[in-house]
């Protein structure tokens, strides 16, 4: 079975083109504006295929799970934090895999000055293995701030408003391509493995066998760096994702707390609510009022 859209807790915004058409004489709005975007959480049998392509660029953001994105004959593998930005008019698929449906953030976008950002190619594709872990939660804000900006419905301000977010993250990707280290070698790979794998539960002992380093000289170096152990960081970093997603998602609390490795969710509860001192459906209350 192979499914387009139509997924649990999904957002999905297709602006009608003859309201972009309306908006067409304004030469602001020409230069980049947004034709599509969405997001598919546990997009489970998503499948996309389109022989001559489309008239817009795709970008597909990966925040979990994975999945293939073939463009022509050339192959690119999406994990996590993996993303890609399609061409126009050229022939693509692309689907999540079959036993790890992905999460992704999606935009189709137009604009005479679209290739003026060095990420946007007019044939060819963008693609990072990987994001810099000092841009993954801007990127996702950003997203959530376009999706945000259709939920009351489309207008020309609205069209303009989410286009200049999308060129604020086009800009980003541009401009800071290398990511903000610690100096330290140890710390810095540490930090990269935790938010590989944000989604498991993460041990310390596992960490330091990664790195090939003790577990005492790892926590030690750390802290050193840092200013806080390993273990307040992974917490932290966790807490910090599920924020993300009550403020933005319908995503219930109990699939939150999966998505994050705890396999507890009145435990997750706990823990979130140490770092917030408000529950997670306290919090989410909070940003919906």
């Amino acid at each position: 079975m192979r499914r387009l859209e139509d997924f649990d807790n999904e957002y999905l915004f297709v602006l009608p083109p003859a309201l972009l058409r309306s908006y067409a004489s304004s030469p602001i709005f020409n230069n980049l504006y947004v034709t599509d975007l969405g997001f598919f959480p546990n997009a489970d049998y998503h499948y996309v295929s389109r022989q001559n392509g489309t008239n817009t660029w795709i970008v597909i953001f990966c925040t979990n799970g994975s999945g293939t994105v073939v463009v022509d004959h050339t192959t690119y593998a999406m994990k996590q934090h993996s993303f890609i930005i399609l061409p126009p008019n050229i022939r693509h698929k692309y689907f999540t895999a079959e036993n790890d449906p992905w999460d992704i953030y999606w935009v189709h976008f137009r604009g005479n000055l679209a290739t003026s950002y060095p990420c946007v190619y007019p044939k060819s594709v963008f693609y990072l293995e990987e994001l810099p872990i000092s841009q993954i939660k801007s990127v996702m804000e950003l997203f959530w701030f376009m999706i945000k900006t259709f939920q009351p419905g489309f207008s020309f301000n609205r069209e303009l408003y989410a286009s200049q977010l999308l060129g604020a993250l086009l800009s980003g990707l541009s401009v800071n391509k290398s990511d903000v280290t610690t100096g330290s070698t140890y710390v810095d790979m540490a930090i990269q493995y935790i938010y590989k794998n944000i989604s498991n539960p993460i041990k310390l002992d596992d960490i330091a066998k990664t790195l090939g380093i003790s577990i005492s000289y790892l926590s030690r170096t750390f802290r050193k760096v840092t200013k806080v152990s390993v273990n307040q960081f992974i917490t932290s970093a966790k807490i910090d994702r599920a924020s993300h997603y009550l403020r933005f998602t319908n995503i219930p609390i109990q699939q939150i707390a999966t998505r994050l490795g705890y396999t507890d969710s009145y435990y997750f509860s706990r823990v979130f609510k140490k770092e917030y001192h408000v529950s997670p459906r306290e919090y989410r209350q909070q940003e919906i009022s």
